[in-house]
C-alpha cells in the first residue's frame, strides 16, 4: 500500500522536478507494447468514449541505476462517431531509486487514435486500428539523460470473443526519435482468456519485439544507419529480441464501468523491466 499512495500523493512534488539517475526512458518496443495494453483496461480496443486512471509499476535492476518507477495516469478518450475515437493519456510519475532520493514530475503525455470499422454491426469481432503519439513533456531530467524523445507507434488490433473464451492479438511498429538518433521496434503480443458470469475475464498470453533498425545520430549533425546501440541506450543493437509473460484480470462492474489487473514478467535476459503491473478503473459514457 505504501507505493500508491506515494503515486497518487506525486502531484504534491511537481512545483520542485529534480534529477532523476536512470539511463533511459522506458516507452518504445516492449514498453510501449506494455503501455498499450495496460491502457486497454482488460477492454478490446474498440473506439470508444470513457475516462480512466492508470497507476503502473516497474522494477529494473538491470538499467545502469536500478529503480522503482510509478506512473500514475488520467486518461480522456471521446468517440464522436461508433467508429473513431481521440483521446489524451496524461502521466505522473514517481522515480524511486535504490542509490538516489526519490523523484517526483510529469511525464511524457501520450495522445491517440483508433478507428474501428463497422463497429456498430461487430460485437464479437473486433478490429482496431490505431496510431499513438508520445510528446516529451517530461520535467524529469535524467543523469545520463536521453533528451526530448518523440515516438510515433501505428498498430492493429483484432479481438475475438466466444460465449466464455476470448483471445486478441496485437501488432505494433514504434519509431522512437531522441537526439541519440532514431530506432525502430516491431512488436507482437497475443493472449487468450476466459470470462465468467459475463463479468470476471481472466487472460494469459505473451508480448514479444525486436529491434529493426538503429540510426544513430553522428557528431556535427545528420544520423545513420548503425548495428549497434544508440549512445543513451544499452542491450538495444538491431536484432535485440525481448519477451514478456502477460497476465490480464477484468472485472465489469457495470455496463459502463470496468476495473482490471495486469502484471507483466520477462522471459528473456534483454528486458526493459523485472517486473511490472498495473491497475486501473474505468468509466464508459
Amino acid at each position: 500500500m505504501k507505493r500508491w499512495g506515494l503515486a497518487l500523493g506525486l502531484a504534491a512534488g511537481l512545483a520542485s522536478p529534480g534529477v532523476a539517475h536512470a539511463h533511459h526512458v522506458p516507452g518504445h518496443g516492449a514498453s510501449e507494447g506494455v503501455r498499450n495494453l495496460n491502457s486497454l483496461g482488460g477492454g478490446s480496443g474498440q473506439a470508444t468514449s470513457r475516462l480512466m486512471l492508470l497507476q503502473e509499476y516497474s522494477r529494473n535492476t538491470t538499467s545502469l541505476n536500478p529503480a522503482t518507477t510509478y506512473n500514475t495516469s488520467l486518461l480522456g478518450e471521446y468517440a464522436p462517431h461508433p467508429w473513431v475515437s481521440v483521446g489524451v493519456q496524461a502521466p505522473l510519475l514517481v522515480v524511486d531509486e535504490d542509490a538516489a532520493p526519490r523523484k517526483v514530475g510529469y511525464g511524457d503525455t501520450r495522445a491517440f487514435v483508433r478507428l474501428t470499422p463497422h463497429a456498430d454491426k461487430l460485437i464479437h469481432r473486433v478490429v482496431t486500428t490505431g496510431l499513438n503519439v508520445s510528446v516529451p513533456t517530461r520535467t524529469l531530467r535524467f543523469e545520463a539523460d536521453p533528451g526530448q524523445s518523440w515516438t510515433v507507434s501505428p498498430l492493429v488490433m483484432f479481438t475475438r470473443t466466444h460465449l466464455r473464451t476470448f483471445w486478441q492479438v496485437m501488432a505494433l511498429s514504434t519509431l522512437e526519435r531522441r537526439p541519440a538518433g532514431t530506432a525502430i521496434d516491431a512488436t507482437l503480443s497475443a493472449q487468450i482468456g476466459y470470462r465468467a458470469w459475463g463479468k470476471l475475464g481472466l487472460g494469459v498470453g505473451a508480448l514479444a519485439d525486436v529491434r529493426a533498425a538503429n540510426f544513430c545520430a553522428q557528431v556535427g549533425g545528420g544520423s545513420e544507419y548503425c548495428s549497434g546501440n544508440r549512445a543513451t541506450e544499452t542491450n538495444r543493437e538491431v536484432g535485440a529480441f525481448r519477451m514478456a509473460h502477460l497476465t490480464t484480470l477484468s472485472y465489469s462492474f457495470a455496463t459502463w464501468g470496468m476495473v482490471a489487473a495486469n502484471l507483466q514478467l520477462p522471459l528473456t535476459p534483454k528486458r526493459d523491466f523485472d517486473a511490472a503491473g498495473s491497475l486501473s478503473v474505468q468509466f464508459q459514457f
